[in-house]
């Protein structure tokens, strides 16, 4: 186990007085830390490493001088023990963790750098944009939803944070308290830092600061894999023919579901589409529109049932059922066994959608338990996908930027695959004994 010793500088000054260094030898490696404080050497005790004088305080006279370098001693060990568990750790690894511990000491009761939280509000407000191009009210959401979580971390802690203490340190602080307080999940811890590097980067480039303590390769955070089923275009049309006539306001929820997925829109564009957004080109019918996540210009044919939704209810000023929100909509689909009366049952459930087993990290789960109005938009690419349209003409439609992540996006289990691969066989071997023939 290394030890930790401290030592003075030459003597400097009338009357001469000295900076207290930390020195810690271990594997090849030497750390030597200034924090700041000075002492007259007559003071100091050589043999014992401490001020002689127990009254002796910090510069700014809050501490004691030598309860500052114990505590000192202590977190430089600290640090050293739980950075070793990955590997014998940097010299630099150990000064920012010493460089965090005094900011923490400094800054504890010092109220939060408001250039934070502005800038925040620069974000959110849409003045800063992306390349030139507003963010999405989704994005802006989640910048909302970061400084909110940041403002309950600094009341909670009193960490004081600011451009220059936002370092390793916070980042262990700040994951615990949104795990441990805040109760939230690795998806949207991860979008947290994802957000808060964001505004660090833009911090920068505003001469706001010098830190880059966060671009520390520990500084990340990452999301787990969602899990998540698609209905087959046998289901979908199942679905479409059962016979809801009973019930107006499930048979409506259906057909919208059923028309998103045919047109793989997300529920904000598809529940929304306005007369404008159905237009004619030579004589067949188009949704065209540009999509509120990434404002990008979708043209999407509409296939025969997608007509008949059309025409079914053509009474509608935009030729679909009346629009409701994400939740309400969810609730017809799904049902809501805590209510009563109709709505206690939803309209998966009640056209037979009860297979188990297609959810993977909960077998259990009957297929109507899990979908929602983002099901649609995940059938639309996934079934497309699997009738081998183009991955990159379907990626205009979905908005994916890259193949791996579109690829993650839809859901192809073990099964598909081994279908498409017989599909394959059947097709290449009816080939080889067609040439046989000849």
């Amino acid at each position: 186990m290394p030890s930790v010793n401290f030592y003075l500088k030459k003597a400097e000054g009338k009357p001469p007085r000295s900076l207290i260094y930390l020195q810690m030898k271990y594997s090849g490696n030497r750390l030597v830390y200034s924090f700041g404080q000075t002492i007259s050497p007559a003071n100091w005790s050589k043999a014992k490493q401490r001020v002689k004088n127990n009254r002796e305080t910090t510069k700014d006279g809050q501490h004691s001088l030598n309860d500052l370098l114990d505590n000192l001693e202590r977190e430089c060990l600290r640090a050293y023990n739980e950075e070793l568990a990955r590997g014998i750790p940097a010299v630099q690894t150990l000064k920012a963790r010493l460089d965090a511990f005094m900011n923490q000491n400094a800054d504890r009761d010092r109220p939060a750098d408001p250039k934070v939280y502005e800038l925040f509000d620069r974000f959110i407000s849409g003045e800063i944009k992306n390349k030139g191009k507003d963010k999405s009210p989704h994005t802006l959401q989640n910048y909302t939803a970061t400084k909110g979580h940041l403002k309950k971390f600094d009341e909670k802690t009193r960490y004081g944070v600011n451009f220059d203490n936002i370092n390793l340190d916070f980042f262990y602080k700040y994951i615990d308290f949104l795990k441990k307080n805040l109760k939230l999940s690795a998806n949207t811890i991860a979008k947290d830092i994802n957000v808060l590097k964001t505004v660090l980067r833009r911090a920068i480039k505003l001469k706001y600061t010098t830190n880059i303590a966060w671009q520390d390769d520990e500084f990340v955070y990452a999301g787990e894999d969602t899990d998540a089923v698609y209905l087959t275009e046998k289901e979908i049309i199942a679905l479409y023919r059962y016979d809801f006539s009973d019930d107006k306001r499930l048979e409506q929820v259906r057909d919208l579901f059923v028309f998103g997925c045919f047109v793989g829109l997300r529920f904000s564009d598809y529940s929304n589409i306005r007369p404008e957004n159905i237009v004619e080109i030579e004589g067949e019918l188009f949704i065209k529109l540009s999509t509120q996540k990434t404002k990008e210009l979708v043209i999407i044919p509409c296939n025969p049932i997608v007509l008949e939704i059309f025409e079914k209810y053509k009474d509608n000023p935009n030729r679909l059922p009346r629009t409701i929100s994400n939740q309400k909509f969810n609730e017809y689909l799904k049902g809501n066994p805590n209510k009563g009366g109709k709505g206690r049952v939803g309209v998966c459930q009640l056209a037979g959608l009860t297979e188990k087993g297609r959810l993977s990290t909960d077998p259990s789960l009957e297929l109507w338990q899990c979908i929602s109005s983002h099901t649609a938009r995940r059938s639309f690419a996934t079934n497309y996908y699997l009738s081998g349209f183009p991955t990159i003409d379907l990626m205009k439609i979905t908005g994916h930027k890259t193949e791996k992540a579109f690829l993650r996006y839809i859901r192809v289990t073990k099964l598909d695959t081994a279908r498409r691969l017989g599909e394959h066989i059947k097709k290449a071997w009816a080939s080889k004994m067609l040439k046989v023939a000849s």
